[in-house]
């Protein structure tokens, strides 16, 4: 009896210096000295701060208390350059495409990729991002979940250096989902268009008689990887493709510049 009451402070002492390390690693030391009394209020119930699935910190919880109570510096007094990591176990090719879609719907539209590597288990990512704020966890933890991803664990390593681990194992693009057997008008793009496949047969693209659309369609399977493509070096007004078995995704651009369908395109997806 003695030595299982000893046991369970043993793992809370355990578990509490744990999660106070991994605040003090969000807020730096002197801050946490300063807050001190707050955080013990704010974290008293510390076992909610751990996940029930694997025991382990979550971290994306921690942070929202810092954020919400004013105690996560968010911003720097002058540009930095950060080291983000990105770490998954799954497809490389759409979980880069799903990062950088998060990234730009919380506003970084501009970074530099430092490191890819892929290993057996995992798959690293490692971007270059000049700012004077960091990432905002939360907004981006939302991101990813729209496109089926969920953070599993943050880490801070210093001040310029994060590290994102991330189960993309559901993983899939903000695509447009379009309603089969029906025409589609869609507006002016900014980036190529991205269409979710759905099992259609075919497709037929239209483009308005005042533009000089020179096609460039790709059709990809649901982890990114090309099946096939048509590539027409020369001025089209209306094609129809057949879509290929297993394809998931359709990608619609142009040769040359997005300006050549400044006006936009029809699409109508046959099932």
């Amino acid at each position: 009896m003695v030595k299982n009451i000893f046991l369970v402070l043993l793992l809370s002492t355990f578990a509490s210096a744990n999660l106070q390390e991994k605040i003090i690693s969000f807020m730096g030391q002197k801050s946490y000295a300063k807050q001190e009394n707050l955080i013990k209020i704010l974290f008293k119930n510390q076992n909610s701060f751990y996940k029930q699935s694997d025991g382990n910190i979550n971290s994306l919880k921690v942070i929202q208390v810092l954020q919400d109570n004013g105690l996560l510096k968010l911003s720097y007094a002058r540009p930095m350059s950060l080291h983000i990591t990105f770490v998954t176990d799954k497809n490389p090719l759409i979980f880069t495409r799903i990062v950088s879609e998060s990234l730009e719907a919380v506003g970084y539209n501009y970074f530099l990729t430092q490191e890819a590597k892929k290993s057996t288990e995992q798959f690293r990512w490692t971007i270059n991002l000049k700012t004077k704020r960091i990432i905002n966890p939360t907004l981006f933890a939302k991101e990813l979940e729209k496109r089926g991803c969920k953070i599993v664990d943050i880490v801070k390593q210093s001040d310029e250096q994060w590290v994102y681990e991330i189960d993309s194992h559901d993983a899939k693009l903000n695509a447009l989902h379009l309603e089969p057997n029906t025409r589609v008008d869609l507006s002016k793009p900014i980036q190529p268009y991205w269409i979710e496949s759905d099992q259609a047969e075919s497709i037929k693209i239209r483009t308005s008689l005042a533009d000089h659309w020179f096609p460039l369609v790709l059709f990809l399977d649901k982890g990114l990887h090309l099946i096939s493509q048509t590539k027409i070096d020369e001025r089209t007004y209306a094609i129809t493709l057949r879509v290929p078995e297993n394809c998931k995704y359709i990608r619609i651009s142009d040769i040359y510049t997005l300006d050549n369908i400044k006006r936009g395109l029809s699409v109508y997806l046959k099932k």
